[in-house]
């Protein structure tokens, strides 16, 4: 197979990678489209660089197997990549950051296997997927599934009747309202469940611009 061929299977990869993240982050999750892009394109490195890449060496060579080393690279990778990520109130950071290590681990692996066209190739699209899908992930975020809890802190009980019908101008559905205490004085609170479709960043947005209200904050569940 030659380099176009092998490209055409890594440019597949790829794109079988962003529809599969597609669907993920329309569903509300944390891994999205640069994630499973990246993962997807950086597997079909190594399976490429480890079918094509080590050809010229003799087969039962004595203390040479590199197919063996890089092997052990990928699985070493994998300790390094789950350093970066972090959760915090349920949400899931450095996913992309852990997937870009993978993909630069299999760069390199590609440029020692004898690959480099395929290692530059890769190196960007890696770029395209982090910069370019960006656009497209907002456009998706402003229609993905949210259920979580939003803390409201505001000063009036007009203003929980207008964040209440700003929730549900925005898609969602509020399922159950229960009180919170505050400390500030004057100042009151109350826990929405919300479940439904919609931008939440432009939601909690909103509210807070809203009279009366002092704190916005969501925690997805």
């Amino acid at each position: 197979m030659g380099f176009w061929g092998q490209l055409g299977l890594l440019a597949l990869a790829m794109g079988l990678g962003i529809l599969v993240g597609a669907e993920r982050e329309y569903q509300g999750k944390a891994a999205g489209m640069r994630t499973h892009a990246l993962i997807a394109v950086g597997s079909a490195l190594f399976v490429t660089a480890g079918r094509f890449g080590f050809a010229e060496v003799i087969t039962g060579t004595p203390g040479i197997d590199p197919a063996r080393i890089a092997a052990q690279v990928v699985t070493g990778i994998g300790f390094l990549g789950a350093g970066v990520i972090f959760v915090q109130r349920n949400l899931v950071f450095g996913m992309t950051t852990a997937a870009s290590i993978w993909v630069t681990t299999a760069i390199g692996i590609a440029c020692a296997a004898g690959l480099p066209l395929l290692a530059l190739a890769v190196a960007a699209m890696h770029l395209l997927v982090v910069t370019g899908l960006s656009p497209v992930e907002r456009l998706i975020a402003r229609h993905a599934r949210h259920s979580g809890k939003l803390h409201l802190t505001y000063t009036s009980t007009g203003a929980l009747t207008e964040a209440l019908a700003a929730c549900t101008d925005r898609g969602f559905t509020v399922t159950e309202i229960a009180p919170e205490r505050v400390d500030g004085e004057g100042e009151r609170g109350t826990t929405l469940t919300l479940y439904g479709r919609g931008a939440i960043t432009e939601l909690t947005s909103l509210l807070i611009k809203q009279r009366g209200v002092v704190a916005a904050a969501f925690e997805e569940l």
